[in-house]
């Protein structure tokens, strides 16, 4: 199969950068001696280990998108998981998924944020293990539940790959019936998968746009919070909660600029529109790069050739 080289290269190189920057972070939390993180350093260990993990899946399911007018295809690149099989499809639907964790790990920073300036009582008699035990439920559940929908809405009938057969063909020079993919069909196809690419759709849509709303929100609400409690609160103490605010509204914008404006481009603008492009499916900071193709022909320079 023909694959862009940045699809082929980045995930490698991520995978390396994430096992040698997200072990020294836990290292510089663990060994900080002049910023007390208390009980906020178990959110930050536990940050860490889903870099980790979604960095294994990044290499372990390298998966791709690829538009052709009213269709996104999704499949796995560069991996024994490529061809086809019957439980490789729900290997994409998780790979995916790991985007919706990552909505799931920033929304509870942000509430953590807020909480400990609103309720710091409650959070430290609480958070541990209660805390940290729905913390991981969140992100468990929202990852169970992009799996959940996208398996059945985005199946991948003969219908589906014989619209984007002769186009996948041309574009990767292999047969689309050959490898694993799911496809959301959006117009041109029988009304039973349009209809279940567009509820499929609607409900990742609504997940991003309640975390967004969530970051939006609190991060007003922990801003105020902050300017308002400067005067009650130590110099110290508020120049760390600060800090850790900003810190964390930098960890947001990269996935939403990156994250949900391209994976949205290429899974609901370009097949709406009717466009054709390729693009890199990110589930973690460390590994995002955004690819288009505008009906391009495929040229074995800018390619490499992989199976």
């Amino acid at each position: 199969m023909f694959i862009n080289w940045a699809h082929f290269i980045i995930p490698k190189i991520t995978f390396i950068l994430s096992f040698i920057a997200n072990p020294v972070f836990v290292y510089l939390i663990r060994t900080e001696k002049v910023i007390q993180f208390g009980d906020y350093r178990y959110l930050l260990y536990f940050f860490a280990i889903f870099n980790l993990t979604a960095s294994v899946v990044d290499i372990l399911i390298p998966a791709c998108v690829y538009s052709y007018r009213y269709a996104a295809v999704f499949f796995i690149v560069d991996s024994v998981f490529s061809e086809r099989s019957n439980f490789a499809p729900t290997l994409i639907s998780l790979r995916c998924a790991f985007i919706a964790g990552t909505y799931g790990i920033l929304n509870i920073h942000f509430i953590f944020r807020y909480n400990v300036l609103k309720n710091t009582s409650f959070v430290s008699h609480y958070f541990m293990p209660y805390g940290l035990i729905l913390s991981i439920f969140l992100v468990i559940f929202h990852i169970g539940l992009w799996t959940f929908v996208v398996e059945p809405t985005m199946y991948s009938s003969d219908e589906s790959r014989n619209y984007v057969r002769q186009a996948f063909q041309e574009e990767y020079g292999v047969d689309v019936n050959t490898i694993s993919t799911k496809i959301a069909v959006y117009a041109e196809a029988s009304s039973g998968i349009v209809f279940r690419a567009w509820i499929g759709t609607g409900v990742v849509t609504v997940i991003a746009s309640y975390s967004m709303t969530l970051y939006f929100v609190l991060g007003y609400k922990i801003m105020s919070g902050l300017n308002q409690g400067s005067a009650t609160m130590s110099l110290k103490t508020a120049q760390m909660q600060k800090r850790l605010f900003w810190a964390l509204t930098i960890q947001t914008i990269i996935p939403i600029c990156l994250d949900k404006l391209g994976f949205c481009n290429c899974n609901f603008v370009f097949p709406i529109s009717g466009s054709s492009g390729y693009y890199n499916v990110p589930t973690s900071a460390a590994s995002k790069t955004w690819q288009k193709n505008w009906n391009s022909p495929v040229s074995s320079s800018s390619l490499f050739k992989s199976n």
